[in-house]
């Protein structure tokens, strides 16, 4: 009687929910006729539709702490008003706007068009019915590796050379094939959302697509969620500032749509066989948020503020949100420095204000050369491994890992 007693007290602390999570979805889509983003080589704007944009969001209330994850199928979007009204409609203390990179979307920001300032107000409708819809929530990582793509940068004799397609599948390096995915289970354990955070350019389509599409990430929330019903499928983009599909620019006339179809499913399948080997996140989420002054790297009298944010839930999952697009040498050296379960570089993130980076290329690619590295790149020498560091720094204080003074034998 005694064991069966303390069982039955045990359960329900066992099973107890640390916090509390909601989703929601909002059709993003431009008009047809809005100017695209992704390639210079376009010569019109839009002409169709193959498949809609969206703004999926995940809000994770942790104690006094919350987050708003708002993942996006654009290439990039600039707004500290979604995360204030956040802030002042919800009380959401921290807002990351991701974007997958697509290069099927809209031309964001930088237009300025009506369309910019109404997908605004629906990613903060959006956080609002998903923070409304909040529901008491487990969490659990998931990780594995797939190769979907290649670096982009061909190194001969110290120099950088862009290759860009891979049909051949050939070896590159380096390449990060991890895939990390988080799924957000309720009171009955139904997963109620998968987050799948990868790196790779979403550019099967390529310039001669003159229809919205969210590439092979829209593919891979469509597959997941038609396996896994009830579920709402997110991606965040990793540290792909150099990688590339190896189908990259597949032409539409032949087989682009088939192969981005075919690219996202290969990825949706993998990571839903992957779910079932999960891990659970424990522990309060802290986060931090601060702006990082650098140079111009053209114009060393003009300074650019980049700011970003670093998460951890308790030591078990953490995660660093920079406004730019990272080589991928830096999502693996976060992974490595970070003392925490699970890992996740989120690239293409706005959160705390200031410039979007543009490529954050590493040192080594800066003295190769090579498009993102040495042209089409604005930011300081040295910016990528300074904005990992602070990130890293912050995420062992926020886990309690980093004494504030030295040890006073010393």
């Amino acid at each position: 009687m005694r064991l069966y007693g303390l069982l039955f007290l045990l359960t329900p602390m066992a099973f107890a929910a640390e916090y509390r999570a909601g989703v929601a979805r909002v059709d993003i889509t431009p008009p047809i006729g809005h100017e695209m983003g992704g390639y210079s080589a376009r010569k019109h704007a839009s002409t169709g539709l193959h498949d809609p944009l969206y703004a999926t969001v995940l809000v994770i209330e942790s104690g006094n702490n919350s987050i708003a994850l708002v993942t996006c199928d654009l290439r990039s979007f600039v707004s500290t008003r979604v995360g204030e009204l956040a802030k002042q409609k919800f009380n959401i203390q921290n807002t990351l706007i991701d974007v997958s990179h697509n290069h099927s979307g809209p031309l964001t920001w930088e237009l300025r068009s009506p369309w910019y300032a109404e997908a605004e107000d629906k990613m903060v409708e959006a956080i609002g019915r998903a923070k409304a819809a909040a529901f008491p929530a487990t969490l659990e990582t998931s990780a594995g590796k797939i190769y979907l793509g290649h670096n982009r940068r061909k190194i001969v004799d110290g120099k950088g050379f862009m290759w860009w397609r891979n049909a051949e599948m050939l070896p590159s390096q380096p390449v990060d094939p991890a895939v990390n995915a988080l799924q957000v289970k309720d009171a009955d354990g139904k997963i109620r959302a998968v987050l799948v955070n990868y790196a790779c350019h979403p550019s099967v389509l390529g310039p001669d697509n003159y229809d919205y599409s969210a590439d092979y990430p829209g593919a891979m929330k469509k597959y997941i969620e038609s396996q896994i019903p009830g579920a709402t499928a997110l991606f965040i983009q990793g540290g792909a500032g150099d990688i590339n599909p190896y189908h990259d620019k597949e032409p539409v006339a032949g087989r682009g749509f088939t192969v981005m179809e075919e690219t996202g499913q290969l990825l949706g399948k993998y990571v839903v066989s992957i779910l079932g080997k999960s891990k659970p996140v424990t522990g309060s989420l802290r986060t931090a948020s601060a702006t990082l002054e650098v140079k111009n790297r053209w114009k060393p009298n003009e300074k650019m503020a980049i700011g970003w944010t670093a998460g951890a839930f308790g030591n078990s999952l953490c995660f660093a949100a920079l406004p730019g697009e990272p080589f991928v040498e830096f999502q693996m050296t976060f992974r490595e420095k970070t003392e925490c379960g699970s890992s996740m570089l989120f690239g293409y993130t706005y959160s705390a204000g200031g410039v979007w980076a543009g490529y954050l290329p590493t040192i080594l690619a800066s003295v190769q050369g090579g498009y993102g590295a040495d042209y089409n790149t604005t930011v300081e020498v040295g910016t990528g491994e300074r904005l990992i560091d602070l990130a890293v720094v912050k995420i062992l204080e926020l886990c309690g890992l980093l004494k504030d003074l030295p040890d006073r034998r010393y």
